[in-house]
């Protein structure tokens, strides 16, 4: 028998064929929602997200800036050389902050998160746009932050931006 398999010819195997492996797509990234402040607020991740105005972003930032002067070089976990963090980007955001906070007192500031916080129909978002645009007139406000058409009626929403225009630092 082995002298048969001696006498055939032997059949040449093919070499073999290089093939791709099956192409895996990647996973597609979960479709971003669609950011829109108009009638009906879209928010995407920041729906239930507190948003501060410019006036309370400003009073944060401030008093975090103070509190790192005021840390010991070695406690800098920028390093001994920036224990103060006065980069030049660092001077003009709070240049910008400075500039353009409506309510620098402390207590004008609290006085308008006590005015904001008497209308619960406002979300947070809407507390800060109107904290921070200053709008004179309900037509300007409604026009600049559409989803306050069905919370006030030009009256009411009129006297809140009264109210909060007498809490606006004027000097400075």
């Amino acid at each position: 028998m082995e002298e048969e398999m001696k006498d055939a010819p032997r059949v040449q195997q093919p070499a073999p064929v290089f093939r791709a492996p099956k192409q895996i797509s990647r996973p597609k990234p979960p479709a971003q929602q669609e950011e829109e402040l108009g009638a009906e607020p879209k928010l995407g991740d920041f729906e239930d997200v507190h948003a501060l105005s410019v006036s309370e972003a400003h009073a944060v930032i401030t008093a975090v800036h103070a509190q790192r002067k005021k840390k010991d070089a070695g406690m800098n976990p920028l390093g001994g050389d920036r224990v103060h963090n006065d980069s030049q980007q660092i001077n003009q955001f709070l240049e910008y902050m400075e500039t353009f906070a409506r309510y620098k007192e402390a207590h004008n500031l609290h006085a308008l998160s006590a005015t904001l916080e008497s209308h619960p129909e406002l979300t947070s978002v809407e507390k800060a746009m109107l904290g921070s645009l200053a709008c004179d007139s309900a037509d300007e406000a409604k026009t600049l932050i559409p989803s306050l058409a069905n919370k006030a009626t030009d009256e009411e929403l009129q006297e809140l931006l009264d109210e909060m225009s007498k809490l606006q630092d004027r000097y400075g």
